[in-house]
């Protein structure tokens, strides 16, 4: 795994001084995912994670039980020039769900809100929140 590099924070829509403020790590169950690294653990061992997924589960992360809509993950996780469907954000919450869920079929972390998006769903009694430093331009991206 590496570090998020400047490249890399322009994609995720945010300022060096954005980057420097995110905690190092947020922990849900028995996943610990590091911002400033793009790492995300599952019980201590290393998980393959997409920048892509990366983004998608950093914005869900970030946003604890709020819903956040598909066309919302599409705009702040997919480039404009590479128009991304619906279906597309489907395809990437499933392969979320296999690397963070025990039990995929039966979601615990990120859950579906039918005809909306999806939104984090954390076990508030082992959920230690990286937090996020957003600017007013920062949140409506």
């Amino acid at each position: 795994m590496r570090q998020v590099d400047s490249t890399e924070a322009a994609d995720l829509n945010m300022t060096d001084s954005q980057v420097k403020s995110i905690s190092q790590v947020t922990q849900f169950g028995e996943i610990s995912l590091d911002f400033r690294r793009m790492e995300l653990c599952r019980a201590g061992r290393p998980v393959q994670i997409t920048l892509r997924e990366f983004k998608v589960l950093k914005f869900l992360v970030s946003r604890p039980k709020i819903v956040i809509s598909r066309r919302r993950l599409i705009s702040s996780a997919w480039p404009k020039r590479k128009r991304a469907s619906y279906r597309t954000v489907d395809n990437c919450i499933a392969k979320l769900r296999q690397k963070i869920e025990s039990n995929p079929d039966c979601p615990v972390f990120i859950r579906t809100v039918h005809g909306v998006g999806y939104k984090f769903v954390p076990q508030d009694d082992d959920y230690t929140a990286g937090s996020v430093l957003l600017t007013a331009g920062a949140e409506a991206k």
